[in-house]
C-alpha cells in the first residue's frame, strides 16, 4: 500500500511538472523511470546542464560575441540560473561552445521564454554557418568536492 501510494504521488508531481502530460516529454519520462526505480526520491527537480555548440560565419565572429554579452548577463541573473558560460574554440575561431546549468527544466523554460534568448535567437540565425548542436543533460547525482 504504501508503495502504491509514493508510485500515485511521483505520477501526480511528474504529470504536474510536464503540463499535464506525462506522455509529452523525454523529461518526465526519465523523471517517470525514476520515480519507477526509487520511489522514494523521485525528482523533482533534476538539474539541468545544456551543451550548446554553435558555428558562426568567419565574417560575423565579432558581431556574435558582441551579441552575447546582453544575453550571457540576463541569463545569469535569471533566477534557476547556477552557471551560464561561453567558450571559443582556440583551433577554429568560428566554433563556440555555451555551458549552461540550470536548477530545474522549469528554469530552462523559462529561459528559453524570455525576450533576450528569443532576441539572441534572431542574431544566431543571421551569423551561424549552420544548424547548432543542443544537448541538455540530466543531473543524476551532486557531488560534493
Amino acid at each position: 500500500m504504501k508503495t502504491r501510494i509514493i508510485v500515485l504521488i511521483c505520477t501526480a508531481v511528474i504529470i504536474d511538472s510536464c503540463g499535464g502530460n506525462s506522455q509529452s516529454s523525454s523529461c518526465c519520462e526519465t523523471a517517470e523511470k525514476a520515480c519507477c526505480m526509487e520511489a522514494a526520491s523521485c525528482p523533482v527537480n533534476v538539474k539541468k546542464i545544456i551543451s550548446a555548440q554553435v558555428f558562426i560565419k568567419s565574417d560575423k565572429v565579432d558581431a556574435f560575441i558582441a551579441s552575447t554579452k546582453d544575453l550571457i548577463e540576463k541569463s545569469r541573473a535569471e533566477a534557476g540560473c547556477v552557471s551560464y558560460s561561453l567558450y571559443q574554440d582556440p583551433q577554429d575561431k568560428t566554433r563556440f561552445l555555451f555551458f549552461e546549468e540550470w536548477k530545474n527544466q522549469e528554469a530552462v523554460d523559462f529561459h528559453f521564454s524570455t525576450e533576450h534568448f528569443k532576441k539572441f535567437g534572431d542574431v544566431l540565425n543571421e551569423c551561424a554557418s549552420k544548424a547548432a548542436v543542443i544537448t541538455i543533460f540530466d543531473s543524476i547525482a551532486e557531488t560534493k568536492v
